[in-house]
């Protein structure tokens, strides 16, 4: 059955005017606005996570319950954004959370790595750059803001190609290689898979749009399939956006994440939508 809260008489199929798309974050934030404040830096990984999940999950409540309403998830938040679609619970959700955070230190190797948010720099140029190291693109924001991870040594010959400066790029907090198969991702997906089948999925009662291809997520297979396949396939937030503002025009977007940070891609797509925090 439906998480509690969930509307049920939306039919995802049909062709229903969407009021609200509530749009959720992955990891960008650093404060859960709560009293007192929860400073994510001070967490471990798992922690962090399992407390955006949470807040993103409590914002968008009072939507769930009233409007008839899309979810887009970018990264972590693709958990947040099915829990709210009705497809998972939030205690399977947090369950998915930990493992999400806890395989990769079980079966891969030790490396250090860098994850960087490039702000001014074409996928040609950073395509380029990245020939031949140890780092890949794993997500695409803007035609010229895409998010890197790669082996240290191997962000500092990328940074040094470009020639990156503390004004068009940003480090991000990374503890694993999310979203690329090509650094040994693979195992955790598999055993993500495998951990999926003891998981009630359920069939979404609201449409969800995913960043991983992208892909409309409308039954339970499809939701069990982008929780694994997000661990190996770039973010596409860009194609993402651009595809939801067609696909639901009219409709108000509302960010529950606790950061706020996303709506510089609206602008940076050349969107104009009716944006604000949740």
């Amino acid at each position: 059955m439906p998480g509690v809260g969930v509307r049920t008489d939306v039919d995802i199929h049909a062709d229903v005017v969407i009021e609200t798309v509530l749009v959720f974050e992955g990891q960008g934030g650093r404060t859960i606005p709560s009293d007192p404040p929860v400073e994510l830096a001070g967490l471990r990984p798992v922690e962090a996570q399992t407390a955006i999940v949470r807040h993103q999950v409590e914002r968008a409540e009072p939507f769930r319950q009233k409007d008839r309403y899309a979810t887009v998830g970018q990264s972590l938040g693709e958990m947040s954004a099915l829990v709210v679609a009705g497809a998972l619970t939030l205690d399977d959700a947090l369950e998915l959370v930990r493992l999400r955070a806890e395989l990769p230190g079980e079966l891969l190797d030790p490396r250090t790595w860098t994850m960087a948010s490039l702000t001014r720099a074409r996928r040609p140029k950073v395509a380029e750059a990245a020939d031949d190291l140890a780092l890949w693109v794993i997500g695409d924001n803007a035609p010229a803001d895409c998010i890197v991870v790669g082996e240290a040594e191997a962000f500092a010959v990328f940074a040094e190609r470009l020639r990156l400066s503390p004004a068009t790029y940003r480090q991000l907090p990374v503890s694993h290689p999310y979203h690329t198969q090509s650094a040994g991702m693979q195992p955790v997906a598999e055993a993500m898979r495998a951990a999926l089948d003891g998981i009630d999925v359920r069939d979404p009662v609201a449409p969800v749009l995913s960043p991983t291809g992208p892909r409309t997520v409308d039954d339970a297979d499809a939701a069990r399939s982008v929780l694994v396949d997000a661990l190996v396939t770039p973010v596409a937030w860009s194609e993402t956006l651009t595809r939801a503002a067609g696909q639901w025009p009219g409709a108000r977007w509302r960010e529950c994440g606790p950061s706020g940070s996303l709506y510089r891609f609206v602008w940076k797509n050349g969107l104009e939508l009716d944006w604000a925090d949740a």
